[in-house]
């Protein structure tokens, strides 16, 4: 699908609700956001929700509180279904309800309550940039040249002609700067520079993006970073990084576990490390491998290998081994790629 025929179709449809992956990122949230805005614009109905509650690193984003907390509905809606009343975690009927997915064309990714949703409401549209593992449906705009989900997000709300309003913009502003590592990753374009121009044009002010997202952290986010950072291992004569977050770990720095997310890319700051690897475990023990690159190894390929995906330089998946032997078949698929 192209970004017209997405906005096509967002014409003729009038209730949606709009989920990313779990444990959103920037990129997911400002997309949803924006979309959310966009839509309401236009007359329609639209919910952003996510599975559980918004981090405090991201709180900015939803500056308007329109995010819908599934997880804390399902007990309502639960109650609401024996008490004899349709049971829906959204303003209308679930089943009338069209799901954008975005920032993830897998719906594995998207986390039981998200995915509940999606399964009980209509046709699924897609909008993400992530490497496609598949060939796109008829309703997926998957387009990996571009920098983000909210670069593709702003174009479609260009497309339907919606003037957003500043703290949509900025919302999308944030997300482009979060997948483009302030405008440095390899799939920065031109376009995405026209998009960030732009949204300047309309009162964003790049350096209190910035302080948000990367000026706002609390003692705890140190207390994670010092800790993670004490577990570094440099293997293949120094050419890829190990970093490791226990449960235990993220539980005594007080910090989230997506204050953890961008602690993989400062290994790459060593002009020797070509690839950096953080396995990092959740509260509920769920242990999950992201990678980085500086483009020589292709980390979007060795992902899929283990049932993930993402983008050549940034890429990730949800371990099925235990932490040692997920190190060994991580470290055996990167020395092969950089034999390759």
């Amino acid at each position: 699908m192209t970004i017209d025929g997405m906005a096509a179709y967002l014409k003729e449809h009038d209730k949606y609700v709009i989920v990313s992956h779990d444990g959103p990122d920037a990129d997911g949230l400002g997309a949803a956001y924006a979309l959310a805005l966009t839509l309401a614009a236009l007359g329609k109905k639209a919910v952003a929700a996510v599975g559980g509650k918004l981090t405090a690193k991201y709180l900015f984003i939803d500056s308007r509180g329109l995010f819908l907390s599934l997880g804390s509905m399902a007990a309502a809606a639960s109650k609401g279904a024996a008490g004899g009343a349709t049971a829906s975690r959204l303003p209308f009927p679930e089943s009338e309800a069209t799901p954008i997915i975005v920032d993830t064309h897998d719906l594995d990714y998207l986390g039981h309550e998200s995915a509940s949703i999606v399964q009980a409401a209509g046709p699924c549209l897609v909008i993400d940039h992530h490497e496609p593992r598949r060939k796109a449906g008829e309703l997926e705009l998957l387009d990996p040249t571009a920098s983000s989900s909210c670069e593709l997000a702003f174009l479609v709300a260009e497309r339907l002609g919606v003037e957003l309003p500043l703290d949509a913009a900025e919302a999308i502003f944030a997300g482009i700067v979060y997948d483009t590592g302030s405008f440095a990753y390899p799939k920065t374009s031109e376009r995405t520079f026209e998009c960030a121009l732009e949204l300047v044009r309309r009162g964003v002010v790049p350096y209190e993006i910035h302080r948000r997202m990367y000026e706002s952290s609390s003692e705890g986010v140190l207390l994670l970073q010092k800790a993670v950072m004490s577990s570094l291992e440099l293997r293949l004569q120094g050419r890829a990084a190990i970093l490791a977050l226990g449960k235990e770990v993220l539980s005594s720095s007080g910090a989230s576990y997506e204050d953890a997310e961008d602690l993989v890319n400062i290994p790459l700051q060593d002009r020797r490390v070509e690839v950096s690897v953080l396995f990092k475990e959740n509260l509920e023990g769920k242990l999950r491998c992201s990678l980085r690159s500086k483009g020589g190894v292709n980390v979007a390929r060795i992902a899929q290998d283990f049932g993930g995906g993402g983008h050549k330089t940034a890429a990730g998946f949800t371990c099925e081994r235990p932490l040692a032997a997920s190190k060994d078949d991580v470290l055996q698929s990167i020395a092969q790629a950089l034999q390759s």
